[in-house]
């Protein structure tokens, strides 16, 4: 990790390297300390272990040296009938389990001077055994008195001079580590905050601040979007209103029986009929649209006829009274035709409402891309809302959401022909306005490639 210094004066960047040298220095000696801390630690710990070898010797000679005397005894007894074999037994029993925990403080112990002693007290010990054991009792007494007792003796002395030894030791390494733990405290407490303190308004201040404009800019941003969704949301009651409050009106006027004859009626129905595929159109982007926050739009790609989809999305607005004109086509693509009839409702939706009155679907089929366009021929989109026109929330004041040039309903088409693999752009040519989606072509299976739609047709008169 690389250190950030600024660039401002070499007084303010020898400050830096002051700051981060006396942190290092103090680095170091925390380390230094902690090492000669672990030393003495590791001391301590030989040294408590040897002081518990030793005092388990101390004791386990002393009941060895018993055991024998004991045995010796009941033996001596024994030659009288003055003990039964059994307590004689016994007494050689527990003479050879002291033997046996004496064994194996010899294997487990460390070479000292009275690790040598413990080994000659315990052969000793070992030879008396076997004459008791081999009925020797007179010779297992006398060497108890001039081989067992001088080396316990030996052993007992060389063992209390190491107790002491050892004890002064601990006692000399603790010292030492109260000293080094409490120079470390003190870096610790004193040092290292210091050295921080330091790093801190020369560095870490500047880095802060930082961190806090970057805050109050994702704040400011969050704000931002939670506007837009609070305008977003007034915005869709209005524009559902809009239509329910026009079918809910018809509907009363045809059901009291006001509309007199069969064109009125006629006329009524068409209204009825235009606002509720506007409104299906409206919960439709609502659903797209919340699913491409979630769960994902689901996309069946199979081979697919663009005027069977031009046709199903041209129906509704024709029932509602709407002409669209349209050139038959025999041009197949492979795509969702029920997210690609969404994307064109979309479209047609947008130039009913707020093109002219002229509106008209065309195909146009190259070598390898179809060209499918809405064209109506309206005022078009102002130049300042042409860059956000297929963004999501973008409107202003009181403008709708769900139609028009920058609603809901033009970044839900965008985003599903993305999906379809294609693209969708806004052009303007001669006082018309299209938008055109461009699929990849599966192959010229109607007009030749090149031929002209009505979009085609105008651009070219207005060359």
């Amino acid at each position: 990790m690389g250190i950030w210094l600024p660039d401002r004066s070499p007084g303010r960047r020898r400050t830096v390297f002051y700051a981060v040298g006396a942190a290092i220095v103090v680095l170091l000696f925390v380390a230094g300390f902690a090492f000669v801390n672990s030393v003495n630690v590791s001391r301590v710990t030989t040294n408590a272990r040897a002081l518990h070898w030793n005092n388990s010797s101390l004791g386990v000679s002393a009941l060895t040296r018993a055991g024998l005397a004991q045995a010796v005894t009941f033996s001596q007894l024994g030659v009288g009938n003055l003990v039964t074999s059994d307590d004689l037994e016994f007494a050689l029993d527990q003479l050879g389990s002291a033997l046996d925990e004496l064994a194996y403080l010899v294997v487990v112990g460390d070479e000292m001077a009275s690790h040598r002693q413990l080994e000659i007290f315990l052969s000793e010990v070992e030879t008396a055994r076997d004459l008791l054991e081999a009925d020797q009792v007179d010779s297992a007494r006398d060497h108890m008195l001039s081989s067992v007792e001088p080396a316990y003796v030996e052993l007992s002395d060389t063992l209390r001079e190491e107790q002491a030894e050892i004890q002064t030791a601990i006692a000399e390494n603790t010292a030492a580590g109260q000293t080094v733990n409490g120079w470390l405290v003190f870096l610790l407490t004193l040092g290292v905050p210091g050295a921080a303190v330091a790093t801190y308004f020369v560095i870490a201040r500047r880095q802060i601040r930082a961190v806090e404009e970057r805050t109050r800019i994702e704040l400011s941003a969050e704000r931002e979007i939670g506007r837009a969704k609070d305008a977003f949301i007034a915005g869709l009651s209005h524009e559902l209103r809009t239509p329910l409050t026009s079918i809910y009106g018809f509907a009363e006027i045809l059901s009291d029986g006001e509309v007199q004859g069969l064109e009125a009626t006629r006329e009524t129905a068409q209204i009825i009929a235009s606002e509720s595929a506007e409104m299906t159109r409206m919960v439709d982007d609502l659903l797209a649209a919340s699913r491409f926050d979630s769960t994902g739009l689901e996309i069946e790609m199979r081979s697919t006829r663009l005027q069977d989809v031009v046709e199903n999305a041209v129906a509704p607005f024709e029932r509602a009274g709407v002409e669209v004109s349209r050139e038959s086509s025999a041009a197949v693509v492979q795509t969702d035709p029920a997210r690609l009839r969404h994307v064109l409702v979309n479209l047609i939706s947008n130039s009913v409402r707020h093109g002219g009155p002229e509106i008209a679907v065309g195909v146009t089929v190259g070598e390898d891309k179809v060209d499918l366009e809405v064209v109506d021929n309206g005022p078009g989109v102002p130049e300042d809302r042409i860059e956000g026109l297929y963004d999501r929330f973008a409107h202003e004041g009181s403008e709708p959401l769900l139609t028009g040039s920058v609603g809901l309903g033009l970044a839900v088409a965008s985003r599903i022909t993305q999906l379809l693999g294609g693209s969708i752009r806004y052009e303007r040519h001669d006082g018309k306005t299209h938008f055109v989606v461009t699929l990849p072509a599966v192959g010229p299976e109607g007009p030749e490639a090149g031929s002209s739609s009505v979009a085609d047709t105008i651009r070219a008169l207005s060359a």
